[in-house]
């Protein structure tokens, strides 16, 4: 790959804006078959909760590039339930066979040129069997996978999540991505970072980004959770385990990160992504449907509270009467759907091992003080800005 400050000012990497923009797009753009074949790139990324893909149509204009998303698929095959620290051989084959399924809509029914669609790893898949992984995915594709480093994935992920600028109450426009922080607590690893201006002696400015990320996720800090309690243990000793575990497991390693990056603490806006996020924002805010969702430290208590707490309280926290609360049926529907959502994807202990981390987070991040919003589309993001960089590395 090519050196990310150059690609990023060849091609300005599109906001959470503009990706919700293009989502909203994705059926106009499918529906026109006027498209240069040359013209569309695809990315499949693996990740520790399953398979994500995304298609886009790219423009060459005398201003640079346009976009449109014309395909989006998550299927999650959660291939970080590890066993002895190994992928397990059924989960390997159905990641193998979810990957060829997007690869084939790709090539067949899409038409991308093969050598425009790239597949990737997430810098979460944590294992001593990688190779089995690879070689699944090689058998069933015909193609190679590679996997992206927890620097490359937070560069994209800032580009792809945090939009560029925000409207002042005079009307101006500001600078946001100077002031903002992007925290992912994903499956597998915790990350995040920002990005700094980088005067360069002439010429235009250029970007800079200061990354942090620690091995902890929601399901790779479940597994540790479950060696230390013991299979056998129950939801209210898997949770006492958990916060006797988060001090020198979370905590210490995301302190240890933010003595040498201080504007991790800093900045004033944080943009909160990853699936336990998703789940929190879901629970206690079914009805908010908007791409940023606004979040506060106090949320995150609460849903540490409603989580943590015995098992039947946990139970009517997952499963709400949204009747009276949401009076649009359409919008009481959707909520419901994304409820089920979070019951089928988050068992209990992942649930409890992930309210940890958020904890943890807001904590050393000190949350409290910041202006907080769960980027609900983040989950395309990194996938989406690496796909587009793929616009930089082939001739058409």
């Amino acid at each position: 790959m090519k050196t990310q400050s150059i690609i990023f000012r060849t091609i300005q990497l599109t906001s959470l804006l503009a990706l919700t923009a293009m989502l909203a797009l994705s059926t106009l753009a499918q529906s026109t078959g006027t498209t240069d074949l040359n013209d569309l790139y695809g990315g499949i990324e693996i990740g520790s909760k399953g398979v994500k893909a995304t298609a886009i149509r790219v423009k060459e204009t005398d201003e640079g590039h346009t976009v449109k998303l014309i395909y989006a698929e998550v299927i999650n095959t959660t291939i970080m339930q590890t066993k002895d620290n190994k992928f397990a051989s059924d989960v390997i084959r159905d990641t193998a066979l979810a990957t060829a399924k997007m690869l084939t809509k790709m090539r067949d029914e899409l038409k991308i040129p093969d050598a425009h669609i790239g597949i990737v790893g997430s810098s979460g898949l944590k294992a001593d069997n990688p190779q089995d992984l690879v070689k699944a995915v090689r058998d069933r594709t015909g193609k190679q996978m590679s996997f992206l480093d927890v620097e490359t994935e937070v560069q994209l992920s800032v580009v792809g999540t945090v939009p560029q600028r925000y409207k002042n109450r005079d009307g101006s426009w500001k600078d946001n991505r100077g002031i903002s922080v992007l925290m992912d607590i994903g499956s597998g690893n915790t990350k995040g970072g920002y990005q700094v201006i980088r005067q360069l002696p002439t010429g235009t400015p250029d970007y800079d980004y200061v990354t942090v990320g620690i091995p902890k996720g929601t399901v790779s800090f479940t597994n540790e959770i479950n060696q230390a309690a013991g299979e056998a243990a129950d939801q209210a000793e898997f949770a006492r385990k958990a916060k006797e575990l988060a001090p020198a497991s979370i905590r210490a390693s995301l302190r240890k990160e933010m003595e040498r990056k201080p504007g991790l603490v800093n900045r004033p806006r944080v943009y909160l992504s990853g699936g336990i996020v998703w789940a929190m924002a879901t629970l206690l805010y079914p009805d908010d449907r908007r791409a940023l969702v606004p979040l506060t430290a106090a949320d995150i208590d609460l849903f540490y509270q409603k989580v943590t707490g015995d098992p039947d309280s946990l139970q009517k926290f997952l499963n709400p009467n949204l009747t009276k609360r949401i009076s649009d049926r359409q919008v009481r529907a959707e909520a419901e759907k994304e409820i089920e959502t979070v019951r089928n994807t988050f068992s209990p202990r992942n649930l409890i091992a992930g309210a940890e981390i958020l904890k943890a987070v807001s904590g050393e991040f000190q949350l409290h003080q910041k202006r907080i919003r769960f980027a609900r589309y983040s989950y395309l993001s990194w996938i989406l800005s690496y796909t587009r960089l793929q616009v930089g590395s082939y001739t058409p």
